[in-house]
């Protein structure tokens, strides 16, 4: 029997450290926990927050906070190891923490706010949802010790984590807001990275050809598990750029790579695994079928008119990669994309 993942015991403004986060883990025998934040308000919209690598909830206050005061949702903090574990099992833990919560709250209408690494983190959690054995079974090298280790659902399975049946049903809605999260992967990890891979196993997913990165789109999302992107604009806050590329980041000739490859040409972006993974995010936004079918009425545009077309789809934001999460504009488009969700689930129902 799994140790339930979904606790009821709520978190206060002074438990969303990083060492805070750590000791509750630990309590939890190192597994992901989703706990609310503050009293339970269960008529209201359950908001996931997921923070990224190296992060920690309290990243994710002013999100929290913000709808705490506009009474628009009820706030839960997936508090998990975003060095130690692999992603597609936080993923895992996420999933089977939703599905705890829709035990509660019969067919919720979820929207899950992930920030960074963390928007992968719950795309493996909708996959997982939709398919639980969408991780292939395989086996690598430990690094150093020459041992072989075997990951995927055997693993999961064994350590009581992955679902035991498909739930994406049990959910009136699910939509993931993502926000600056590296689609793309990192590309060529340093030395220093990859002597951090034998602890900081999140790292090894974060390579831009890794198999959670190569697969994570594979997995065919019904309609009513939705996903949005949001981007930083650090040049648009006076700032330079930091080590994330997204779509805003695209230079002429990959803005003309992907029209061409909206427009169906097959090897339109080459063998360029961080393009792929890119295109592949784009094309499970909500808004990539709109973009899609103007470009197809259209034809190729010039490069600028291409980014205004991508801003329209994709927004960017002023801030760094943290501060973003600060801006009231984030704040803006999560309360009225809230107030439109809720009523495309009162249709629906």
């Amino acid at each position: 029997m799994a140790e339930p993942v979904l606790s009821l015991d709520p978190l206060g403004p002074d438990d969303l450290d990083e060492s805070r986060e750590r000791a509750r883990l630990a309590a939890h025998g190192g597994g992901g926990v989703l706990s609310p934040y503050g009293p339970v308000r269960p008529t209201l919209r359950p908001l996931v927050l997921v923070h990224g690598i190296h992060g920690h909830p309290g990243e994710l206050a002013p999100v929290a906070e913000h709808v705490r005061a506009t009474g628009s949702a009820q706030p839960y903090f997936f508090t998990y190891d975003d060095l130690g574990r692999y992603l597609d099992r936080s993923g895992d833990e996420l999933a089977r923490a939703l599905a705890q919560l829709a035990c509660h709250a019969p067919r919720p209408a979820v929207v899950i706010v992930a920030h960074s690494m963390g928007g992968i983190v719950a795309r493996c959690a909708l996959n997982s949802l939709v398919d639980p054995r969408w991780f292939p079974l395989f086996s690598h090298r430990r690094l150093r010790r020459g041992k072989v280790r075997v990951r995927g659902s055997a693993e999961a399975v064994r350590a009581g984590v992955r679902l035991e049946a498909a739930c994406a049903a049990d959910f009136a809605a699910v939509d993931l807001l993502t926000v600056d999260t590296p689609w793309s992967g990192f590309a060529a990890p340093r030395l220093d990275l990859r002597n951090l891979w034998r602890r900081q196993r999140s790292w090894v997913d974060m390579v831009s050809n890794s198999t959670v990165l190569t697969r994570l789109h594979d997995v065919a999302l019904p309609s009513h598990l939705r996903i949005h992107h949001i981007e930083a604009d650090q040049p648009g806050a006076g700032l330079d750029h930091d080590k994330i590329r997204t779509l805003g980041d695209l230079d002429d000739r990959d803005l003309l790579r992907f029209q061409r490859a909206i427009l169906g040409e097959r090897g339109a972006l080459g063998r360029d695994p961080r393009l792929r993974n890119m295109f592949a995010a784009l094309a499970g936004e909500r808004s990539f079928p709109m973009l899609a079918e103007g470009l197809r009425a259209t034809g190729i545009v010039d490069a600028p008119a291409f980014r205004a077309e991508l801003r329209r789809a994709v927004p960017r934001l002023a801030g760094s990669h943290t501060s973003v999460l600060q801006n009231t504009a984030l704040f803006a488009l999560l309360d009225a994309w809230l107030a439109r969700g809720a009523i495309e689930v009162q249709r629906q129902a």
